[in-house]
Parts: C-alpha cells; sequence; structure tokens
C-alpha cells in the first residue's frame, strides 16, 4: 500500500516546490519521476494513470509559472514532451515486469509441483516407527535441490533412504529422482540391503556423468532389529537415554555411483529410540562471526530428545538455521525417527 501512494509522494512534492520556488526556478519536469517509480511498484493501469497526472500537474503548473509566453514556450514544450515520453517507458517497463512476475510465479508453482512429485511428505507413522522430516533448499529461488529422502514399508520391514547428491542444479535434481526411482522400485524386491545399495549404485552409474556420485544411508526396521547400510554419507545419530551415538559402517564404503557395496551393521532397538538422518548440509554450516561447524552432536540431544518427535526436529532446524546466520550454503535434510516398539507386539496388544 505505501509503495503504491510513493508516486503520488512525488507528485505532490514537486507541487509544492514548484510553488514555493515560483518562477525563479523551473521544476515541474519532476513529475516525470512518479510514473518511473510506479513502474517498479504498480502495474500498467495504474501506472498510465500516474503518467497521465504528471503530463496534468506539469501542464498545469507551467500555466501557473506562466511558461506558455513567447520566451518560455519551447522550453515548456520540452518539459512536456519528457514527461509524456518518459510516462510511455514507465507504462511499457511496468507492463514487462507484470509478464516477468506472472512467469516466474507459474515457475513457482511448477517447482512447488513438482517437489511434491519427486519428494513427497514422509507418512507420519510407518508400521512401529514415528516419521517426521525437514528440507531447506540453499537456493532462494528453488525449492528442491540435490537431498532426498524417502519411507516405505516392504515384505522386509520398513525402509528409509536419504541420499545427497554430489552438486546443485538441474543435474542434482534430475540424479536426486533417479536414486528415488530405483529406490522405490527395487525395495520390495531386493531382500538385503546390500542388494538394493547394489541396484542404486547401478542406477546412479548409468545416469550419472563422469564426476557425478550420490552418497546414501539405507535403513530397514524388522521388527526391533535396525540394519543401516552406508555408502559414503554422514553417519545417522541413535539417541538414547539423553545420549547420541554415531552409527558407523564396518568399513570404508564409496557413495553411489562409483561401486557402493555397503555391509549393513546391526542394532537392537528399544522403545523410544529416535534416530537422525541428515545430509552433509547439517554438519557443515559454518556460524558466521568465526565459521566455527555446527555442532550437531552436542545440540542433537538437547533438542531432538525431548518433546514430540515434531517438536524435537523443529527445535533442531531453528537451532540450525540461527547458528548459521539464516543463510544456508548447502541443501540441508533432516530425517527423524522414533521406535515406538516392536509391531507385533503392538499389534496383538492393540491400541
Amino acid at each position: 500500500m505505501a509503495g503504491a501512494v510513493a508516486p503520488a509522494a512525488v507528485i505532490a512534492a514537486v507541487i509544492g516546490l514548484e510553488l514555493a520556488t515560483s518562477s525563479k526556478a523551473v521544476v515541474l519536469a519532476l513529475v516525470v519521476v512518479a510514473p518511473l517509480l510506479a513502474s517498479s511498484l504498480v502495474g500498467p493501469v495504474s501506472t498510465l494513470a500516474y503518467a497521465v497526472a504528471s503530463l496534468g500537474v506539469g501542464a498545469a503548473l507551467g500555466a501557473w509559472s506562466h511558461q506558455y509566453t513567447d520566451g518560455r514556450l519551447g522550453d515548456q514544450i520540452t518539459r512536456l514532451a519528457t514527461i509524456l515520453v518518459g510516462g510511455a517507458l514507465a507504462v511499457g517497463a511496468a507492463r514487462a515486469r507484470v509478464r516477468r512476475e506472472a512467469r516466474l510465479a507459474r515457475v513457482l508453482r511448477i517447482a512447488a509441483v513438482a517437489q511434491q512429485t519427486i519428494l513427497p511428505p514422509v507418512p507420519e507413522r510407518l508400521g512401529p516407527l514415528r516419521l517426521a522430516a525437514s528440507y531447506d533448499s540453499a537456493q532462494e529461488e528453488a525449492s528442491i535441490g540435490g537431498d532426498v529422502y524417502a519411507a516405505v514399508d516392504t515384505p522386509h520391514g520398513q525402509r528409509l533412504l536419504i541420499a545427497d547428491v554430489r552438486g546443485h542444479g538441474l543435474d542434482a535434481v534430475r540424479l536426486a529422482s533417479t536414486v528415488l526411482g530405483a529406490f522405490r522400485e527395487r525395495a520390495d524386491e531386493r531382500a538385503s540391503l546390500t542388494e538394493l545399495a547394489t541396484d542404486l549404485d547401478r542406477a546412479v552409474s548409468r545416469a550419472a556423468d563422469a564426476e557425478d556420485f550420490v552418497t546414501a544411508v539405507l535403513l530397514q526396521v524388522s521388527g526391533a532389529e535396525l540394519q543401516v547400510a552406508n555408502a559414503g554419507h554422514p553417519d545417522p545419530l541413535l539417541l538414547r537415554d539423553g545420549v547420541a551415538v554415531p552409527l558407523p559402517p564396518s568399513g570404508p564404503t564409496p557413495p553411489l555411483g562409483i561401486g557402493a557395496r555397503p555391509r549393513p551393521v546391526r542394532v537392537r532397538l528399544e522403545e523410544g529410540d529416535r534416530l537422525l538422518l541428515h545430509t552433509d548440509g547439517v554438519t557443515e554450516a559454518r556460524r558466521p562471526s568465526d565459521a566455527a561447524f555446527f555442532p550437531l552432536s552436542r545440540l542433537v540431544a538437547p533438542c531432538l530428545g525431548s518433546g514430540t518427535l515434531e517438536q524435537g526436529l523443529a527445535g533442531l532446524r531453528a537451532a540450525l538455521i540461527e547458528w548459521a546466520g539464516g543463510s544456508l550454503s548447502d541443501d540441508v535434510t533432516l530425517l527423524a525417527v522414533e521406535f515406538t516398539g516392536d509391531a507385533s507386539r503392538r499389534a496383538s496388544d492393540g491400541p
């Protein structure tokens, strides 16, 4: 609203200045600023209205200050021509801006649909698991990037994926969608996480360029047994009794796309255990004041260890953004999991 009346304030200021200086100084041509300013604030119709108003004010002020006499007529015609041309240019600029904004709005709507297609929300409940996820793109103009996650229920148990594609932009989005598609297609079919990781590695190899790769973690929960297969990705964190413990792989394993064959690590879960899966955008976030890295291992327990899973994840995300000064240099993905107990026992006990 304030922006819409700013051009009117310019016209009023020029009128006041012209009246105050009388015929000693002729400033009426400055009203051309009003439509030029309007072109960046309002639509073409309103800009045209300001252009017409500016031309009328310029003509009226010229009559008041006697600019139509023989000695001054030529200068007054030049002033009015300047106002007229400036107003026409302003209307054209306003029309072009509105078209650009409309195209941008369409692109953003398409991006939102693409995000829902490529990265749909995880279910709140999956068997004995509660889930919560958070994703922030490092690119303000984009809502999707190279971080992906997924959770599916399979005959082998509940399987989860978090992955981080090297690089950014459309190539990263393309490769991320390849990983997700391969995971959703093969998660039901492969009996072991190693076989599933091999399929994902093969899919990335076919789709990626020579220097591209994808780090990933595959999780499987079957009853109360957790299996973790890590392909070059940051270690998941297991939160139990207020203490966060990393779950490292059994040995070095390259990322997907360059021969990943991870061997699963097995952990016995207890009711109430929480897991955090994340991408390296979390641990590599820096504090602007001293370039210190985000202390995830120190803050994950205080943030994620109390309240509901959603509240804990929101608190951790808020702490991360505050640490980074509100600006993220990389995509940031957080996937939190809570084990509520053995699924078969809960089914027999009833709700």
